[in-house]
C-alpha cells in the first residue's frame, strides 16, 4: 500500500508576497545540510535535499524575514545533546531565531517538505509501525499547529527525494522529484 502524497494549498493572506516562480539557486543560495537551522533577511534561496528528513520554512511575510530547518528525526528523547537533527528542537530553534532577527510570530507562514519513504522494506503491510518520513511530517504539523502558524502548504510522502529551494524572504519555493 502506497502512502498518499500530501498536497495542500491554501490560500496565502492577501498582504503575503509569496510568489510561485522560483529561480536557480546562485551565488545568493544557502545549502542547508540535516541538523541546521538558518535564517536570513536577505533576497537568498535555501536549498535542501530530503528523502525521509523534513524541512519546515517559516516566514514573516510583512517583514521579508524568514529560515528553514531540516531534520532527520522527530522528537528529541531527552538523551544526548538536543540538537536541530530533532524535529522539535529544530522548530523551536527556527522560531527563535527568526523572532531574534525581528519577524514577528503572529504574521508567521510555514511550509512542510520531505517525509519520504525510499526503502521498499517499510511500506505497505509488512510495516509495523508509521515509516520515519510520515512521522517527520506528522511532528512538524502537530508543532506547528499547537502554535498557531498557518501551514501555507505541505508537501511530504512522497517515495522519492525531494530538492527543495525556499526563498525565506517572499515563501517562494519549488520542489523538484530526483
Amino acid at each position: 500500500m502506497r502512502l498518499p502524497v500530501l498536497k495542500e494549498q491554501l490560500p496565502a493572506p492577501s498582504s503575503s508576497s509569496c510568489s510561485s516562480k522560483v529561480e536557480l539557486e546562485g551565488p545568493n543560495s544557502h545549502f542547508l545540510h540535516a541538523g541546521q537551522v538558518h535564517v536570513s533577511q536577505n533576497a537568498q534561496s535555501i536549498v535542501m535535499i530530503l528523502g525521509s528528513c523534513a524541512a519546515v520554512c517559516i516566514w514573516d511575510p510583512v517583514n521579508a524575514i524568514g529560515g528553514a530547518t531540516h531534520f532527520l528525526l522527530p522528537v528529541w528523547d531527552g538523551r544526548g545533546v538536543a540538537s536541530p537533527r530533532y524535529g522539535n528542537v529544530a522548530i523551536s530553534a527556527l522560531m527563535q531565531k527568526l523572532t531574534e532577527a525581528g519577524a514577528h510570530k503572529q504574521q508567521f507562514r510555514a511550509k512542510v517538505f520531505g517525509g519520504g519513504c525510499l526503502f521498499d522494506s517499510m511500506r505497505g503491510q509488512n510495516s509495523i509501525r508509521e515509516h520515519l518520513g510520515k512521522r517527520n511530517v506528522q511532528m512538524a504539523q502537530e508543532i506547528l499547529s499547537k502554535e498557531h502558524i498557518l501551514v501555507i502548504s505541505v508537501e511530504a510522502g512522497i517515495d522519492k527525494g525531494q530538492r527543495v529551494v525556499f526563498h525565506p524572504n517572499s515563501g517562494a519555493s519549488s520542489v523538484t522529484i530526483l
